[in-house]
């Protein structure tokens, strides 16, 4: 990694642990979803979170991408 790209890195690995608080979440409980003041049907919702999971994760997968480009690895591929 250079050391001009430090500032890139930091922003996406805080994306990346925004993104991945967030697929946590949808995991272990029951979400509710806001749009503006108005709560969308808990009916609705529980059809929408394996969609909402999978865009997380391909979020998180799209971060690593950039990651990796910019020669960060993990400890998993260090190793």
């Amino acid at each position: 990694m250079k050391l001009s790209d430090f500032a890139a890195v930091a922003e996406l690995i805080k994306e990346r642990a925004y993104l991945s608080s967030l697929a946590s979440v949808m995991r272990g409980s029951r979400p509710r979803v806001r749009i503006e003041s108005n709560d969308i049907r808990p009916d609705l919702t529980e059809r929408m979170l394996p969609d909402m999971r999978l865009v997380f994760e391909q979020q998180i997968a799209v971060v690593d991408e950039k990651l990796t480009a910019l020669g960060v690895i993990s400890n998993r591929e260090a190793a």
